[in-house]
């Protein structure tokens, strides 16, 4: 069965990013509904013309339109892409419902606030449409691996957990939830939510160590951390100061180490050690490489053709994303 699938907002993650050619691709819900087999990508929307004028030149059999209601019932889609922004999620996505698609594919975060968040939750309930949230880590091969080996208890008792994101951009001011502008909620969405998938835990109470703020009272370093149950400790080090951009994940258990990023994946063992009599250290497994393709995006297109054809549950489903939204709040809350 084929599929018909239409976008909304032909930005960069809607489609321009497909373009990077340093990129893992496809790199945007455009390309990666095109590819799927089970997919027709039958149109696109946006209020910007050039943006279209571009899609529409990549992808000549689709038809664009302007206005998200018109293509909606000209469509009739089966899979709808909302890829706005932040500020609007609340607004298209309950728009769309009124036409009644089989799923919703929405861009993270899920809203700028808990209460429009509630409102897709009822709206999606009322109409019974499911959605998935593009926390595209979920999906990606090389964090998958790192959960299987958690699930194999491949370290043992986990005692830390540290989760970084650095970049030169600010991680927060007071309009930060109005726009998405800032490192916490662009970023924080993903960080936050790979640690619900990879430790499955709520992040409740956190403690903050440490604030930076720039003459523009922006916050340019944040510092806390979680005490879980007592017994593992999470870090989580937001940094605007780095003149480079990183995304990480430190896992250290008992009888091992994990570290994973933005294009490396390294795993440590406790072996006999090379350096001391009767002790042991951490060696590097050289047998365990990152995939050449993690598959971030096609394996969260082909979820969606999986769960319709009822095959599959969904990954990233919007009460992750709830979730993960209001940790987000809860961090904000302690720092004002």
């Amino acid at each position: 069965m084929k599929y018909k699938a239409v976008i909304i907002g032909t930005g960069r993650i809607g489609y321009l990013l497909q373009k990077d050619k340093k990129r893992e691709q496809p790199a945007s819900h455009a390309l990666a509904l095109h590819k799927n087999k089970s997919i027709i990508l039958k149109a696109g929307c946006d209020i910007n013309q050039e943006r279209l004028d571009l899609f529409k030149k990549d992808y000549p059999k689709t038809n664009i339109y302007t206005d998200h209601k018109k293509m909606m019932e000209i469509e009739k889609p089966d899979i709808v892409v909302v890829a706005v922004e932040e500020a609007k999620h609340s607004e298209i996505t309950c728009s769309v419902m009124k036409y009644k698609p089989k799923l919703i594919i929405l861009e993270k975060p899920v809203a700028t606030t808990i209460k429009e968040a509630e409102r897709i939750k009822k709206s999606s309930e009322q109409y019974k449409i499911p959605i998935i949230i593009n926390h595209e880590r979920r999906y990606s091969e090389d964090y998958k691996y790192v959960k299987e080996l958690l699930k194999k208890d491949s370290l043992g008792d986990i005692h830390f957990i540290g989760a970084s994101f650095w970049s030169n951009n600010r991680i927060f001011h007071k309009d930060s939830f109005k726009h998405g502008s800032c490192s916490l909620v662009h970023d924080g969405t993903h960080l936050v939510d790979l640690l619900h998938f990879l430790i499955d835990c709520v992040l409740k109470d956190p403690k903050i160590d440490k604030v930076i703020k720039n003459k523009k009272n922006e916050v340019r370093q944040l510092n806390f951390h979680y005490d879980i149950k007592g017994k593992n400790i999470i870090y989580i080090d937001f940094n605007g100061n780095k003149d480079y951009f990183g995304f990480e994940v430190e896992i250290r258990g008992e009888k091992g180490r994990i570290i994973i990023g933005n294009g490396y994946l390294k795993v440590y063992e406790a072996k006999p050690s090379l350096f001391y009599s009767n002790f042991k250290s951490l060696i590097k497994n050289k047998k365990i490489k990152r995939p050449k393709k993690t598959k971030y995006f096609s394996n969260m297109v082909q979820n969606c053709v999986n769960y319709l054809d009822k095959k599959d549950k969904i990954i990233s489903p919007l009460s992750e994303g709830i979730k993960t939204l209001k940790v987000l709040h809860e961090i904000i809350k302690e720092l004002k």
